[in-house]
């Protein structure tokens, strides 16, 4: 009898599903955009019934293109972008809109930790910071400024949770995504920190349990079989963060295997063994071993501002490209390339939502420096490249100074890696070698490989390695290095001038 598996990621701008057989071959994918909502005070959210329409059609279109018979499916597993703080009830019904990761609200209950609990104690608890971007704070934004709703909380749940508890109608979460609620998971133990829960006034009964990536946590209803296809009493496995299952994708399971996803948010992440955490870097609990194993990570934005860009200002990318029958996005890449590497001196800050790694700055906002008549739109979309390629810089930086063991070359997978100038620019950046995961089908792909060790199909996860289709590998180009060397401690200079007047700028927009 044939075993196929699924796996769903949730991402920030749309959710992919895919159905693979035991060999690895992916046989039926599909894909759905959603937007995103924001407003001048830091929101940045979802409607959680995005999530779960968007997998559940993604998985019927999958299933129906692939014409495997659904009882031959024998595992599922979601991935999300995380953190998100998304409430339930205790019929399971959603009480509000998703807080995503770039939204910034809990700004005011972050100071108030830092003050009375303080970072190091949290640090040394979590492995990670104390920001608006851990859904432990924005779980207590919701509690101090909508506390009907937290009171009638049955339970919190991430944009992977959400969705595998409408397959499955249990309210849980994976040790990845309880990883990046941060605050008070404990990532040495798996659990929920009482003492600090208590500290901080957090219910404990309204976090969700947590359980390895790769366990088992429940199975489709009757319900959700309807609506997905899937056969009822197929098994759900946990789950995780959707950059990890971009890693398992990509082969990165082992000690100091190294990646970079391009996304919405760019993260370069290292997987090692050791508990040995790095400040101002973000911590996940890994999918591969998820009891054992951590990965360091940087995270920022990448690939959202090349879809800004696209929806607000690329009228003439998009209309030539509808003329030609082409992606948008290879017509910028196509501007991009006739520029010369620094920008002719366009410089981009790529902070357009607060930041994370590692600079932690909720207030922070985009900017553009040197704009002059001499720049077209080719210089600006360049721009975007290279700012969020010294923003990898600098993280790089730091992570390599933390005495981490980091392989090469780095894996680049999904979004602006599928630009080969971007590819280039990112490793000139860093000065090393990549290499680019050909028709990689992304974090999707790494779900059903986790699907499948849940439910016993694969023995591990180096079942990856033995699929990864290398494409081109990239080698630094030396000139262009020496070139961004240059501009490299302005982009830093620009940020640490202007911080001050961010946070004033926030307190005239919420003045008025």
């Amino acid at each position: 009898m044939p075993d196929y598996l699924v796996g769903s990621d949730v991402g920030t701008g749309g959710t992919k599903s895919v159905v693979i057989d035991k060999e690895g071959n992916v046989l039926g994918q599909h894909f759905i955009e959603y937007p995103l909502i924001t407003n001048n005070l830091g929101y940045a959210e979802h409607d959680p019934e995005w999530y779960y329409n968007a997998v559940a059609d993604t998985i019927a279109k999958a299933i129906t293109d692939s014409r495997v018979n659904p009882k031959d499916i024998k595992g599922v597993s979601i991935s999300a972008l995380s953190p998100a703080c998304i409430l339930v009830d205790r019929d399971l019904q959603p009480l509000q809109l998703a807080h995503i990761w770039m939204d910034r609200r809990s700004t005011a209950q972050c100071q108030w930790l830092k003050d009375n609990i303080g970072e190091e104690r949290i640090f040394n608890l979590s492995a990670n910071p104390t920001d608006p971007y851990y859904a432990v704070t924005k779980l207590m934004w919701e509690r101090d400024n909508r506390p009907e709703l937290y009171k009638r909380t049955y339970k919190m749940q991430t944009a992977a949770d959400y969705p595998a508890m409408r397959l499955t109608g249990v309210a849980v979460t994976d040790y990845s995504n309880a990883s990046l609620c941060g605050i008070a998971f404990d990532v040495r133990k798996k659990i929920w920190d009482a003492k600090m829960l208590k500290e901080i006034n957090i219910d404990p009964d309204k976090l969700p349990e947590a359980f390895p990536c790769e366990q088992v946590i429940g199975y489709v209803t009757k319900e959700a079989s309807a609506r997905t296809l899937l056969a009822e009493g197929t098994p759900v496995v946990a789950g995780t963060v959707d950059c990890n299952a971009a890693w398992v994708a990509g082969g990165a399971v082992e000690d100091g295997d190294a990646s970079v996803v391009m996304g919405t948010a760019g993260v370069l992440g290292i997987v090692h063994k050791k508990e040995s955490f790095t400040k101002n870097m973000i911590m996940i609990i890994h999918t591969a071993d998820s009891k054992n194993t951590y990965t360091t990570l940087s995270a920022q934005l990448c690939g959202g501002i090349y879809r800004y860009y696209r929806d607000n200002l690329g009228v003439a990318e998009v209309n030539a490209a509808n003329d030609l029958g082409i992606d948008p996005f290879k017509i910028m890449d196509i501007e991009a390339e006739k520029i010369n590497p620094g920008s002719d001196g366009l410089l981009l800050l790529p902070y357009f939502q607060g930041e994370r790694t590692p600079i932690w700055d909720p207030y922070v906002r985009g900017l553009i420096f040197g704009l002059s008549f001499n720049h077209t739109r080719g210089h600006f979309i360049r721009a975007i490249m290279e700012g969020t390629g010294y923003a990898f810089r600098n993280n790089f930086n730091i992570i390599k100074q933390s005495g981490i063991k980091i392989n090469l070359p780095i894996v680049m997978s999904e979004g602006g890696a599928r630009s080969r100038l971007w590819r280039q620019i990112v490793c000139d950046m860093l000065e090393i070698p990549g290499v680019y995961m050909k028709n990689s089908s992304g974090a999707p792909f790494g779900n059903a490989i986790l699907a499948g060790v849940g439910v016993g199909i694969f023995k591990d996860f180096n079942i990856a390695r033995k699929w990864i289709e290398v494409g081109e590998k990239i080698e630094p180009d030396r000139a262009n290095t020496e070139i961004y060397k240059k501009y490299y401690p302005l982009f830093l200079e620009l940020y640490n001038r202007n911080k001050d007047l961010y946070e004033k700028l926030a307190g005239i927009k919420a003045s008025i």
